[in-house]
């Protein structure tokens, strides 16, 4: 199954897991900017990163992605075990990364890393159509999933702050229930992880206003 496009109205719907090639000309931004990188990665008994592979590494600036590849080579995580003994164990990492453009290029400074299932298909339910009439609507929302050994949610928990408008949580609850994940493994053996999604979701300011319905009514009515 394909990802879905999200409309016109959405300005910016992700801030973590969504890994989007991002614009690398002088021009495309002037302020910092996130952005993340994920691989495939695999730890040794000893915690350390013995082999991995990144994403969508050819979408990726030469210089950029040497850089990259350099921090997860020294990655590490605490030694994990198995029955007791020594055990390898293969994952996602996430690399949360903050780009500053300056005229001499980029400044790149790692924020976070982040352990976790590997999403190797992703896919975003249609924009909610109550705050989508809301000009300058703005709100975030998470959605935790445990993912079994076969790849998919076997649960989520969606997260937001209260009065945050139903259609808002259903929203993400819809979309993470239909992405599929490399499981992590543990000697070889898939187990079970987690994974949380973090959503921005930001309406248009420029959008047509329906003076028959009262904003206010209109973000309620999604409840």
């Amino acid at each position: 199954m394909k990802n879905r496009r999200l409309p016109s109205t959405v300005l910016a719907c992700l801030l973590s897991a969504l890994l989007s090639a991002p614009a690398w000309s002088a021009d495309s931004f002037k302020s910092p900017y996130p952005v993340s990188v994920l691989a495939s990665v695999l730890f040794g008994v000893d915690g350390n990163a013995s082999d991995f592979q990144v994403l969508d590494e050819e979408k990726l600036p030469a210089q950029f992605l040497q850089g990259i590849k350099s921090r997860f080579a020294k990655a590490h995580i605490p030694p994990q075990t198995d029955a007791g003994m020594p055990a390898t164990f293969k994952t996602g990492v996430r690399l949360e990364i903050l780009v500053s453009p300056n005229e001499g290029g980029s400044m790149v400074k790692i924020k976070s890393l982040h352990v976790e299932p590997l999403p190797i298909q992703r896919y975003f339910a249609s924009y909610p159509d109550d705050i989508g009439r809301v000009n300058g609507w703005e709100g975030q929302v998470s959605a935790i999933c445990v993912v079994g050994i076969a790849g998919l949610c076997t649960a989520i928990q969606v997260k937001a702050f209260p009065g945050m408008p139903d259609s808002v949580r259903r929203f993400a609850k819809a979309s993470l229930e239909k992405w599929i994940f490399e499981p992590q493994e543990l000697n070889g053996r898939p187990v079970e992880g987690q994974y949380t999604l973090n959503l921005s979701l930001k309406t248009r300011e420029d959008l047509p206003v329906d003076f028959r319905v009262p904003k206010l009514d209109r973000i309620l009515k999604g409840r």
